[in-house]
């Protein structure tokens, strides 16, 4: 048996070759980056990198290691990735000229809080609005409209999926985000009380916002279009018997009485709106990035990403998952980190992420408002 002394010079004899070895080899990943940028090839291939893992590990004479070559292989690749992704050229992105004369469009009707948010962000303008929220995308390609303003995520009920799901399927871009506070109202016919109201309508996101206020009021909820079209429901209906959870705006709008002031579960309830368009757009003044990207469906694929994030300091502000179609089990992820496009360690990260990525799309740089 070797004693410790023995062992220890042994491994730091070994660890000099292998930190030569290693200066050596990313002197040479420095050459092969600096040859694709000139010869404008393809930076990152999945398939080569799978080729010399392989390769090293099939070089093992004790197989016992085999997993360990494998991931110290990929450790050393995934630093040479890295190093090659600061000799890629940063870009300036110009900020983009504002349209003149535009629509924007949202789902509901006026007194939602679509329409709130559009005003919000927009300032006092007429909207358009739509019955479902795919319509107002459909506007927006047919060019019935330039910015269409939707709801993505509410602090208490998580996501709109929907809205995720349909952000991908017309590769429209964020440009802005306006978070509101939400106060959702129990509102009656002129004269109903508390007590009258035996049933309830409101979007599937305002019933369960107010989910606990039902149960112990022993009212039932049914689901419909949204909040404000619920208070313009019941306001024609004239039933004392029936109410709708919406907000104050739309009890003004449609002569209804608020019979219990905020009552959604979480007090401090806000929901994230997001302004998209058909072009990317930047603002100087942009803090927040959104992303939509797969992976392979393996041990640490996702991990890859999350750890680039973290080594460039930046903060993920969210990340939310998605089936990919035709592809049981596997899904889309949508990442959001702060940032601007045009600060040089975010330029860095997004190329490095692009490496663990099988697909990548940004879907933009923007400013995120609060009301």
């Amino acid at each position: 048996m070797k004693d410790l002394k023995t062992c220890r010079e042994e491994i730091d004899a070994i660890d000099k070759e292998i930190i030569a070895l290693f200066e050596k080899r990313m002197h040479v990943a420095k050459d092969v980056i600096t040859y694709k940028l000139a010869h404008d090839m393809q930076i990152f291939q999945k398939d080569r990198e799978k080729e010399v893992i392989q390769k090293n590990v099939d070089r093992l004479e004790d197989k016992s290691l085999e997993a360990y070559a494998k991931t110290f292989v990929q450790d050393t690749m995934n630093l040479s990735k890295s190093y090659q992704s600061t000799f890629i050229p940063l870009k300036k992105y110009e900020a983009t000229e504002l349209i003149e004369n535009f629509k924007v469009g949202y789902q509901g009707v006026p007194g939602s809080f679509s329409n709130q948010a559009l005003n919000c962000w927009f300032g006092d303008i007429e909207g358009i609005n739509y019955p479902h929220f795919e319509d107002v995308y459909q506007a927006l390609e047919k060019g019935e409209i330039d910015y269409g303003v939707l709801p993505l995520e509410n602090s208490s009920t998580g996501a709109i999926n929907d809205n995720y799901d349909l952000l991908t399927q017309y590769g429209f871009y964020i440009v802005g985000e306006q978070s509101i506070t939400i106060d959702q109202n129990l509102l009656g016919i002129k004269g109903a009380t508390l007590e009258d109201i035996k049933d309830v309508y409101s979007h599937v996101q305002g019933l369960k916002q107010t989910s606990e206020f039902l149960n112990a009021h022993h009212i039932e909820g049914h689901d419909y279009l949204n909040t404000a079209a619920a208070a313009k429901y019941i306001s024609e209906a004239q039933d004392k018997h029936i109410g709708a959870i919406a907000s104050s705006e739309a009890a003004k709008l449609y002569n209804l009485d608020i019979i219990a002031k905020a009552i959604q579960n979480d007090q401090s309830n806000h929901t994230r709106f997001i302004i998209i368009a058909r072009q990317y757009e930047i603002r100087p003044s942009a803090n927040r990035i959104s992303m939509v990207f797969t992976v392979n469906h393996e041990v640490g694929a996702l991990y890859e990403v999350m750890r680039v994030v973290k080594e460039h300091n930046i903060n993920m502000a969210r990340i939310e998952s998605r089936p990919l179609p035709l592809s049981p089990w596997e899904y889309y992820f949508y990442l959001d980190i702060d940032g601007n496009l045009n600060q040089d360690h975010v330029q860095r990260a997004l190329q490095e992420i692009k490496t663990y990525t099988n697909t990548f799309r940004m879907i933009g740089n923007y400013k995120r408002k609060e009301s």
